[in-house]
């Protein structure tokens, strides 16, 4: 019995032992910075403290513990939550192109991979070297969803806390969903394949469906019925399973409201849960997207400014202005050319203002890069705020926490609160002043010192 109760004391010993060792990691610690919130709101002269990667405390009565390795801010640095990429494709490997790919015996029954139909492909298999992986990172970026680069359908779609280094980008979530769009196989005159037309694309579509239908219930049958013939397997039909099952969505790249409206079509007849990416004239079906219960993960690579109206805008921006406008004569305009850059001008304030006008009709909006470069980001974020209607409120969640409940990360991800994963950014003064820059991205609690630069 004295032997039973020894080991049983031994074996409590351990376990506490284990409990201690277990919380040795040192703390982080970052005082006396404002907080900018998910919901817009800001706290002063706050702290955060964080270990293992997640956040153990935060607030502006925060005792730091006695292993915290503190960063002073000195009440002149602004943290924000983690932006979050929803939709990007860094990382991903090059394409061949068009005019380097083969010709095929039958460009009317290509195989799937020059179909441009790869739904098996996985972003964290193929990712390589890409300098978006450092760029997003000072641009405040410390989570992505990322894609292969493809055609109609491309590959999966999988999340990654990001890193400066390639190889130390970390998987968060894999088949957060598939990714598609109306994009045709590639290709051109000699080296073209079916479908090459928008038409072809959503046939197409529709006979992945099928035949992925038609396997799932193959296999089905097969292991209930052994003696029948065995399917023939595939990994590329396969890979269509969750889409076909309506357990994962489909992050469609589109644009123009008559190719949403294509969209709708196809959703309707296949009843999968779909999440619309960029969509520019996404507002003109605002209505229906809230119907349906279709997030937008809204793009801003809006075309420029109408160059007469950036001029008219540097000219009442400038201080000398006013005196010069009595020194000369105005602008002769015709009336043709009056009506023109009306339309024109309320054809650009339509796109800019597109995420303005979703949110306001109540539609989840999130944010994507869908092909703008970073080293726009600041010009079109600036154009959002001056013309987009939004605020630097807005603007955050937007890009944290509204992206990370269309991903479904919000449980980890996307504020700044006691228990949630430590991803943030450290700017040196406001994100929407001018100038602004990153000193320091927190990435699953991993510091990324940038100086700036």
């Amino acid at each position: 019995m004295r032997k039973q109760l020894l080991l049983l004391a031994l074996l409590f010993v351990g376990l506490g032992m284990q409990g201690i060792f277990a919380q040795t990691t040192p703390a982080q610690a970052l005082k006396n910075v404002t907080i900018h919130n998910a919901d817009g709101s800001t706290t002063q002269s706050a702290t955060i403290v964080w270990r293992n990667g997640v956040i153990e405390a935060i607030g502006t009565n925060v005792t730091l513990p006695f292993d915290a390795f503190e960063i002073d801010g000195g009440d002149s640095l602004h943290v924000y939550p983690g932006f979050i990429d929803g939709f990007s494709i860094w990382g991903s490997p090059d394409l061949p192109r068009p005019q380097d790919l083969p010709s095929l015996d039958e460009p009317g029954n290509p195989p799937y991979d020059r179909a441009g139909v790869q739904p098996e492909r996985k972003p964290s298999v193929l990712l390589k070297e890409d300098e978006n992986f450092e760029t997003g990172m000072k641009a405040g970026f410390t989570t992505a969803a990322l894609y292969p680069n493809g055609n109609m359908l491309p590959g999966q779609v999988e999340a990654f806390y990001l890193s400066t280094d390639h190889e130390n980008v970390q998987l968060i979530k894999e088949n957060l969903g598939l990714a598609g769009s109306f994009e045709e196989a590639p290709g051109g005159w000699g080296s073209g394949a079916y479908p090459s037309t928008l038409m072809g694309v959503m046939a197409k579509f529709r006979q992945v469906m099928f035949d992925a239908t038609a396997l799932q219930q193959h296999m089905r049958y097969y292991s209930q019925n052994p003696e029948m013939p065995a399917p023939e397997r595939s990994r590329v039909l396969e890979a269509m399973f969750p889409l076909v099952n309506k357990t994962t969505p489909l992050f469609f790249e589109v644009d123009t409201k008559e190719d949403i409206e294509r969209l709708f079509k196809l959703q309707d007849e296949f009843g999968f849960n779909a999440v619309i990416v960029s969509g520019k004239e996404a507002y003109a079906k605002a209505d229906e997207l809230k119907r349906r219960n279709i997030p937008i993960l809204a793009g801003i690579d809006f075309t420029d400014m109408p160059e007469w109206y950036a001029e008219t805008k540097k000219k009442e921006d400038s201080e000398e202005d006013e005196k010069e406008e009595e020194a000369s004569e105005e602008e002769e305009i015709s009336e043709e050319e009056q009506a023109y850059r009306e339309k024109q001008l309320e054809a650009w304030k339509a796109e800019v203002s597109n995420i303005k006008k979703l949110m306001d009709a109540g539609v989840p909006v999130g944010y994507a890069s869908a092909g703008i470069e970073l080293k726009d980001l600041d010009g079109k974020i600036e154009i959002l705020l001056d013309e987009g209607g939004l605020t630097e409120g807005d603007l955050v969640s937007l890009m944290s926490i509204n992206t990370a409940n269309i991903l479904g990360l919000n449980r980890t991800l996307g504020s700044l609160e006691r228990g949630k994963n430590a991803s943030f950014s450290v700017f040196d003064k406001a994100m929407s002043e001018d100038k602004a820059k990153v000193l320091y991205s927190i990435s699953n609690g991993t510091i990324y010192e940038f100086n700036g630069n």
